[in-house]
Formats: structure tokens, C-alpha cells, sequence
């Protein structure tokens, strides 16, 4: 898992209900510095903990675990190719060619087994 990603997911969303870090630790009971270490991705956080940031941001996990892509610092495969499609929109499916290289075998399968039950649920 990419954890900075994460993190500026659990970011955006604090700062879209306006929010500070020290409102979010007293609704989750973690700390400030807790809150601000997962922000900037440098900690995993619990599942507990996820889902009392969920709860208290009025957003599901998937918001977090799959939220919207930084274009800015994720705007390319590495190679400097562009991920953005012809007309602009942001292409998922490079997205994520490029960034299972860095993934642990573990996380890929993980990754398989979301991608699957996802399918069935749109079928």
C-alpha cells in the first residue's frame, strides 16, 4: 500500500470539511502527532483506526484506499510518460501498471483479489 497516498487521501478529505488535525484526533481518540504521521504517510494505521477516521470524515474506506489520484506527483508512469489519456482524463489502468512494479507480491494479490470482487459486484 502506498501509504503517502493514503495519507493525502485522509488529508484532502480532513480539509474539504474543514477541518484541523487536532479536530480529527479528539473525534478518532489519537493523537495530534498520530494524525499528522498518517497524513504524510510515514505510519500505517490500524484498521481501527481507519474506520474511526472514516467515521469521523463521514467517508468510507474505499475514499481512503482508493481516493482520488494526486495528478500533480502522479502524473507519470516513472518513465515520463504521460498517464492522462488524449482528452485529459487520468487513465486508471497505467495507473495502476505502474505502481504494482514497486508492490510487494503480497499487496499484488491483494490488489487481484479487490479487483475481482469488484467485477463480480459490477456484473
Amino acid at each position: 500500500m502506498d501509504l503517502k497516498l493514503l495519507g493525502l487521501n485522509i488529508k484532502n478529505s480532513r480539509k474539504n470539511i474543514k477541518l484541523t488535525q487536532a479536530q480529527l484526533a479528539e473525534m478518532t481518540n489519537l493523537s495530534t502527532v498520530h494524525i499528522s504521521h498518517i497524513e504524510g504517510g510515514s505510519v500505517k494505521m490500524s484498521v481501527d483506526a481507519l474506520i474511526n477516521i472514516c467515521n469521523a470524515l463521514n467517508i468510507t474506506p474505499n475514499d481512503i484506499l482508493w481516493g482520488q489520484f494526486d495528478t500533480n506527483s502522479y502524473n507519470t508512469d516513472g518513465s515520463g510518460k504521460s498517464l492522462l489519456s488524449e482528452n485529459g482524463e487520468y487513465n486508471i489502468n497505467m495507473q495502476l501498471s505502474s505502481k504494482a512494479k514497486a508492490m510487494s507480491q503480497n499487496d499484488k494479490r491483494l490488489l487481484l483479489e479487490i479487483a475481482g470482487l469488484l467485477a463480480k459486484r459490477n456484473n
